[in-house]
């Protein structure tokens, strides 16, 4: 079957990346959430998708620049609706305190050589999520880890051989290939654009977990469902009905 994973949060009900869109798509009876973490400038661990704060706070400026009480003192519901007003951006500790029925798609969007390390640090530390990320001590791990960045997933391989990691990207070619191989990766995440039966049918030859993202509406995501790919990544998981 495949699985529905809320793109940032129910995102198209609520604001990005924030608690209100978390919890509204646990609500919803979605058990998979996406999201993305870079860091601050003291090294702290924040969710949130863009470089900077400009499109979705009443501040501006870059994530990396900012330190974390200064994030904090932002609001990041606004840009969506007057009733997020005053909403604070997540901190990736708290989340983790805060939430434990659920998986989560982690992206690693920042590309600071620190992030990688800072989020696995803090998921050791965690005395529920240390041990739901290894494959050997769940049928399915709670976290299955991606990004777009060769050198964060390299960093995350090198931490543990027996963590899910999927590889997010916008084209497939014969070096994608290679990675993927280099590197033991669980899955390969592309674009939904890429996908077709022949691609779809090479890819399970490999024995990888294929999730798709990017869908403009219902009918392609559930084209791709229909084709038996293992997960969709949607602003809109609760429209998504899975056999």
């Amino acid at each position: 079957m495949t699985y529905v994973v809320a793109h940032r949060g129910l995102s198209s009900k609520s604001p990005e990346n924030t608690y209100h869109s978390f919890d509204l798509a646990i609500s919803s009876g979605i058990n998979y959430i996406e999201f993305d973490v870079q860091l601050t400038k003291d090294k702290e661990v924040v969710i949130i998708h863009d470089e900077t704060i400009d499109r979705t706070s009443n501040g501006f400026g870059e994530v990396k620049e900012k330190t974390m009480n200064e994030l904090l003192d932002l609001d990041f519901g606004s840009w969506f609706s007057e009733k997020y007003k005053n909403t604070k951006i997540p901190q990736f500790s708290k989340l983790l305190e805060s939430y434990n029925d659920i998986n989560f798609v982690i992206e690693i969007k920042g590309s600071d050589k620190d992030l990688v390390p800072k989020v696995l640090e803090l998921i050791s530390k965690n005395n529920y999520w240390k041990d739901k990320i290894y494959e050997s001590n769940n049928n399915k791990p709670k976290i299955i880890f991606c990004s777009f960045l060769p050198k964060q997933i390299e960093k995350l391989r090198f931490f543990s051989n027996d963590i899910a990691i999927g590889f997010l990207t916008k084209n497939i070619d014969q070096k994608v290939f290679d990675f993927v191989d280099q590197y033991h990766l669980n899955g390969l995440f592309p674009y939904y654009k890429l996908l077709n039966k022949e691609l779809i049918e090479k890819l399970r030859k490999k024995n990888l977990m294929i999730s798709s993202w990017g869908f403009e509406n219902i009918e392609d995501a559930n084209k791709l469902i229909k084709l038996g790919i293992d997960g969709v990544t949607v602003d809109w998981p609760d429209e998504i009905i899975v056999d």
